[in-house]
């Protein structure tokens, strides 16, 4: 009888250690799954960037605009320069946003450090904006009157992203932007 109990017992430890294994490894699993979400989360809007950025690749750029062989190699000198600086802004707001949500989601949100995340979102889009005004202004020397107005209609296209978020309670290209002809009044 004595051996019948120490075998009973030895059952149900080997059961409650394979009940703890098997949490455990369930416990691995799901976190491993929640990390591979919140990163899929964080690269979702460079998914965005680098289809956006194959749409305004120098081919598409050169068929949209005509531009020559010479004018070419002008855009080939600045463009990288552009694309890199524009990418790894876009990967810093990226996770910057994605910093503030969770921060806005936790139990107990920081507003100091909701205001930190707000001016920083707010600095970067602002450089963003700047070394894009200056790629324009390069694409521009490089075209004629006619080439200019079409590349206007392309960067308009940009711009009238941006005014899709336009105020609170306004709808699409309700914002504060002047839609793609925008320059051509405050010349």
């Amino acid at each position: 009888m004595h051996s019948q109990k120490k075998q009973s017992w030895m059952v149900w430890a080997i059961v409650i250690l394979g009940v703890m294994n098997l949490s455990t490894l369930i416990t691995i699993v799901y976190h491993q799954g929640q990390a591979r979400r919140e990163e899929a989360a964080a690269n979702q809007l460079p998914v965005v960037v680098e289809t956006d950025a194959a749409k305004y690749s120098g081919r598409y750029f050169r068929d949209q605009l005509n531009l020559s062989p010479e004018k070419m190699n002008s855009f080939r000198e600045f463009n990288p320069v552009f694309r890199r600086q524009a990418r790894e802004i876009n990967l810093e707001l990226g996770r910057m946003r994605n910093e503030m949500l969770r921060e806005m989601a936790a139990r107990n949100p920081d507003t100091a450090r909701l205001n930190e995340l707000s001016d920083s979102i707010g600095k970067l889009h602002g450089t963003l904006k700047k070394i894009t005004f200056r790629y324009y202004l390069d694409m521009k020397s490089l075209c004629n009157p006619d080439q200019q107005v079409k590349l206007e209609q392309i960067f308009g296209e940009v711009f009238s992203n941006d005014m899709l978020m336009g105020p609170p309670g306004q709808g699409p290209g309700m914002g504060r932007g002047r839609g793609p002809r925008w320059n051509r009044t405050n010349q």
